[in-house]
C-alpha cells in the first residue's frame, strides 16, 4: 500500500512497512497448537522492545503484555492467536512457510501482525490512551484438544480486564470492510474422535467377522439424518468428517476405524440433540458386536455484547465509510475458543469482528483454511487501527 486509501492515521501508516515484513516473517514460521515456540518468542521479543511489561506462563507459549499508563483507568484486552494449521503451504512466494506441512492457512500471522502493529504504536503515543492496555498473545485456538483460550483464562490473563477484543481475518471480504454482529456469533462448536472396534477376517469371507469401515459409514449416514430431520430446520446444524483411517490390505475386513469430524450448532438445544444422537447410534453398533469409543471437545459460542459491539463500530466510523461497515452480519457456523475470554470479564463485555483481507484486483479472495491461503497485507493496518481506536481518544 504505496497510498493510504483506507484512510489511516498517518502516524499509524508510517508503520505500513514494519506491518508486512512482519506479518511475512510470521508467515515463514507457521506452529501447531501448543508448540508455537519460535512464534511467541518473536512477538515476545517485540512487546518487550516496546516497553510492554510480560507475563509468560511455564508450560505454556501463549503470554500477555501490558501498557499500564494510569492504575485508576480501566484495563482493555485485545487478543491474538498464534497458532497454525497442519497442512502444506502452497502459497509459493518469498515467505511460504519454512515448515513442512505447517501453514498459517486461517490468517493467524494477520491476527498477530495487527496485534504488534497497534501495540507497536501505543508505546510511541500513550498520551492519547484512555484506558490501559493488555494484548494477550494465545496459544492453540486451532486445536480443540490442546489447552488454549480456556487454559489462558485459568491462568489469569483476564485479572483485571474490563473489556475484550478481537479480530478475525476473512479473505472473502474486502480489505477496507469489516462485518460485526450482535449476539450469538459463533457456533457451540465440538469436535469428535471417534474409534470403531469390528472383527478382521478375510474379504473372500465377509460373514466370519465385522466390518468396521462399513460400520463407520453407517454412524455419518445416520448423522446425517439427524441433520436432516431430527434439527430445527431454522436452526442450522452442521456435521463433517474430516479424518477417516482404516483397514491394512484390500483382501481383508478391516477390524478398526478411526474418524474424527466436528458438529456445530447455533443454539444449545441443537448442539444437544447431535451430541445425544451421537450415542444413540453407538448404542446399535454395541448392539450389532461392535466396540466403540468416542471423545469430545469443544468451545462455547462467541457472544458480542452490545456494548462491545457500539465500541467497535464507533472505531471503525473514524476512519472507515459507512458502507464498509456491515453492523448487522449473521452468525458463522465456525467455532471460536475466544469465547472463554468474554465470558471470563465481570459481565461478559467484548467483541470479535470479522475483517476483510481479500482484495479481487489482486486476485485474493479464498476461503479459511483453503490452499492456497493468500491475504492482502493492506488489512493489517485496518485492523490494527481500529485496536488502537478502542484503547485511545
Amino acid at each position: 500500500m504505496n497510498e493510504n486509501k483506507y484512510n489511516i492515521s498517518e502516524k499509524l501508516f508510517a508503520l505500513n512497512e514494519f506491518s508486512k515484513k512482519t506479518r511475512q516473517y510470521l508467515h515463514r514460521i507457521p506452529e501447531l497448537s501448543g508448540q508455537e515456540f519460535k512464534t511467541s518468542q518473536y512477538c515476545h521479543n517485540l512487546m518487550r522492545n516496546f516497553g510492554y511489561t510480560i507475563k509468560t506462563y511455564e508450560g505454556y507459549t501463549g503470554f500477555i503484555a501490558d501498557l499500564i499508563i494510569d492504575p485508576e483507568k480501566p484495563l482493555i484486552a485485545l487478543r491474538a492467536d498464534m497458532d497454525a494449521l497442519a497442512m502444506s503451504d502452497m502459497t509459493n512466494n518469498e515467505y511460504t512457510s519454512i515448515h513442512p506441512g505447517r501453514a498459517h492457512n486461517c490468517g493467524h500471522d494477520v491476527h498477530m501482525t495487527a496485534a504488534l502493529t497497534a501495540a507497536n504504536y501505543l508505546s510511541q503515543h500513550q498520551d492519547k490512551m484512555d484506558a490501559n492496555v493488555r494484548f494477550i498473545f494465545q496459544m492453540a485456538e486451532e486445536d480443540v484438544y490442546v489447552p488454549g483460550a480456556d487454559k489462558m483464562v485459568e491462568l489469569g490473563c483476564m485479572e483485571g480486564v474490563s473489556e475484550v477484543y478481537a479480530l478475525h481475518n476473512n479473505a472473502m471480504q474486502e480489505t477496507g470492510r469489516i462485518d460485526l454482529g450482535t449476539g450469538i456469533m459463533s457456533s457451540w462448536g465440538t469436535a469428535w474422535t471417534l474409534d470403531v472396534y469390528g472383527v478382521s477376517t478375510h474379504a473372500s469371507a465377509p460373514q466370519n467377522g465385522l466390518d468396521a469401515i462399513r460400520e463407520v459409514g453407517r454412524i455419518l449416514d445416520y448423522m446425517d439424518y439427524i441433520v436432516a430431520k431430527k434439527t430445527n430446520p431454522f436452526s442450522p446444524a452442521v456435521l463433517s468428517c474430516g479424518v477417516i483411517k482404516g483397514g491394512t490390505v484390500s483382501n481383508a475386513v478391516a477390524d478398526h476405524v478411526h474418524a474424527k469430524g466436528t458438529i456445530r450448532a447455533m443454539d444449545e438445544e441443537t448442539h444437544r440433540i447431535l451430541k445425544d444422537s451421537f450415542q444413540e447410534i453407538l448404542a446399535r453398533s454395541k448392539d450389532g458386536g461392535f466396540k466403540t469409543a468416542i471423545t469430545y471437545a469443544g468451545y462455547p459460542p462467541v457472544e458480542n455484547h452490545p456494548y462491545a459491539h457500539q465500541r467497535i463500530l464507533e472505531a471503525a466510523s473514524k476512519f472507515l465509510p459507512d458502507e464498509n461497515i456491515n453492523p448487522n452480519s449473521s452468525p458463522i457456523t465456525a467455532s471460536e475458543d475466544f469465547s472463554y475470554m468474554i465470558n471470563a470479564t465481570k459481565d461478559r463485555i467484548g467483541a470479535m469482528f470479522m475483517l476483510g483481507s481479500g482484495n479481487t484486483e489482486k486476485g485474493i479472495s479464498n476461503y479459511l483454511h483453503s490452499n492456497p491461503y493468500f491475504v492482502d497485507d493492506d488489512c493489517m493496518l485496518v485492523g490494527a487501527q481500529i485496536f488502537i481506536n478502542l484503547v485511545t481518544h
